[in-house]
C-alpha cells in the first residue's frame, strides 16, 4: 500500500535524509526513510525486492510492515557506507536478539545479501541460547546445518515451553518426530550403561538433559 507522508505525521530517519534521494519508504511507526534508487536493483548484490515482481517507483512513499529499528539497520546494508562509518556495514554482535532477529527475517525476505550472510553467521553463536528463534528462521529460509544444531540445542528444553515457540510451517509436527527419537535413542544408550553398573555417569546424564520421562 502506497500513501503520501503529507497525509501522516512523520519523523525523518537521522541517517537517510537527503534530499537528493529519489524514493522513500515509511516504516510502521511513521518514520521517512529517503533512498537512492539506484542501489535498490534487485539485480545487484545488494537487492531489495520481495518477489522478482516488485518495482520500485519514486512517485509514490512506498509504506513498510517494518518498524523504524529495523529499517534503520537494513538501509545501512543497502546504502554505500559513507566516511562518517568508515566505509563500513554496521555490527549486528551487539542487536539485543529481539531487534536481532527481526533484522534477521527482513533481510531475508528482501534478499539484502549482505545482510544475511552476517545474519547467518551470527546465528551460529546464538543457537545455544537462542534455540527456537534459530530453529525458526533456519527451516523457514532453509539453513539445514543451522537447523540441526539449533534442534539439538533445543532438545535440552521442557517440551511445554517448545512447543508454543516453534512457528514455522510445519516445523512443530517435525522436531516433536526428531525428539522422540532422540530420547529413544537415550534410553537405549542409558540402559546399556546401567546395565554395565555406571550409575553416577547415569545420574548425571539425566541431569544434564532434563529428561522428562523416566529411562
Amino acid at each position: 500500500m502506497s500513501t503520501t507522508t503529507s497525509d501522516i505525521d512523520c519523523d525523518v530517519s537521522t541517517l537517510f535524509h537527503d534530499d537528493d534521494a529519489d524514493v522513500t519508504f515509511v516504516s510502521s511507526d511513521n518514520v521517512i526513510f529517503k533512498i537512492h534508487s539506484l542501489h535498490l536493483n534487485p539485480s545487484t548484490s545488494i537487492g531489495l525486492a520481495r518477489s522478482p515482481q516488485d518495482t520500485i517507483s519514486s512517485s509514490e512513499d512506498i509504506d513498510m510492515e517494518e518498524s523504524s529499528d529495523v529499517l534503520e539497520i537494513i538501509f545501512q546494508f543497502i546504502e554505500p557506507p559513507p566516511p562518517s562509518r568508515n566505509y563500513k556495514h554496521p555490527s549486528i554482535q551487539a542487536l539485543n536478539p529481539d531487534l536481532f532477529f527481526r533484522v534477521a527475517e527482513t533481510a531475508e525476505n528482501f534478499v539484502i545479501y549482505g545482510a544475511t550472510r552476517i545474519c547467518y553467521d551470527r546465528m551460529w553463536q546464538l543457537a545455544s541460547k537462542y534455540p527456537s528463534e534459530v530453529l525458526n528462521h533456519s527451516t523457514l529460509h532453509g539453513y539445514t546445518g543451522l537447523a540441526d544444531k539449533a534442534a539439538e540445542y533445543l532438545l535440552t528444553h521442557p517440551i511445554e515451553g517448545v512447543i508454543p515457540k516453534l512457528t514455522a510451517p510445519g516445523l512443530l509436527m517435525r522436531y516433536l518426530l526428531y525428539s522422540n527419537l532422540c530420547w529413544e535413542k537415550t534410553r537405549d544408550a542409558a540402559g546399556n550403561l546401567e546395565s554395565g553398573k555406571c550409575a553416577r555417569l547415569i545420574s548425571r546424564y539425566k541431569r544434564r538433559m532434563q529428561l522428562q520421562l523416566p529411562l
